[in-house]
């Protein structure tokens, strides 16, 4: 059976959460992230970064992620990818604002985020191509489709099919999300909505389900390399009571002195 996300809900108010939950189980989501968007050129003060603070309630049948969307101009906002306190935060999307903001975040920033959400609702200054993609594939970023305002405005929708058609061809169908974007309950559709409202913006069935599937499964896996280890690859872990802590020795395999046949040995000779 699928697990269903929607990585992309904006940040309700208290007494909406509750609300958000039901819905989202209802219509049969596993995972939702409740989004904070923020602008660099205001957020970043001084080399000082101001980041919202969120106190969401815990939903024991629904995973709950934080996520955050920076909002970047300058070549400097992307430095602050760097800063610890976003390691709070389980998901970090980026939304560049030119074509020169988007090739260094993803050459000199890929391991800091894991999703590249483009304003869709207008028309891109620049064209998406198969060099933006095929570095983000091996990067492990996707791009994502937000499908809130082709619902809300046919000018936005125009636009967000004509991007995502672009999308899809330069990416052979892959390598993307689709998320909702909703700032209400209201906006909210069922996973298979999604899927059939997807087939209108040019994507075929079988990629407008990853992308609300496996797809965001990539996103979860980044998400847990970039705050628990380091560059994804070493990982730190503390022992409760380190006097008491006994650490076994692997067991290695030696060949022995009076034959070449392999011996099994618990402690390697010095």
């Amino acid at each position: 059976m699928e697990s269903f996300s929607d990585l992309n809900i904006m940040c309700p108010r208290t007494e909406q959460e509750h609300t958000y939950y039901q819905l989202c189980q209802k219509l049969g989501y596993k995972t939702i992230a409740f989004n904070h968007v923020v602008d660099m050129s205001k957020a970043l003060v001084k080399n000082q970064l101001k980041l919202p603070k969120f106190n969401l309630k815990k939903c024991n049948d629904l995973q709950v992620l934080h996520r955050i969307t920076l909002l970047c101009s300058d070549s400097s906002h992307l430095r602050a990818l760097k800063n610890p306190e976003l390691k709070k935060f389980d998901i970090i999307a980026l939304c560049p604002k030119s074509e020169d903001l988007l090739s260094q975040s993803i050459t000199n920033f890929s391991n800091s985020f894991q999703i590249i959400s483009l304003d869709f609702n207008q028309k891109l200054p620049f064209r998406l191509k198969h060099t933006h993609l095929h570095p983000c594939k091996l990067n492990h970023l996707v791009f994502e489709i937000c499908y809130v305002s082709a619902i809300k405005d046919s000018s936005s929708c125009r636009n967000i099919v004509s991007n995502s058609k672009d999308l899809n061809w330069s990416s052979r169908g892959r390598g993307f999300i689709i998320s909702s974007g909703a700032e209400d309950p209201l906006f909210l559709r069922g996973p298979y909505d999604v899927i059939n409202l997807a087939t209108l913006f040019g994507i075929d069935f079988k990629s407008a389900k990853a992308a609300i599937s496996t797809n965001c499964e990539i996103v979860f896996l980044k998400g847990l390399t970039r705050t628990q280890t380091f560059n994804g690859i070493l990982q730190k872990s503390e022992l409760s009571s380190a006097e008491n802590a006994i650490i076994p020795f692997p067991k290695q395999i030696f060949l022995s002195e009076k034959s070449d046949e392999p011996c099994l040995s618990k402690k390697p000779k010095i």
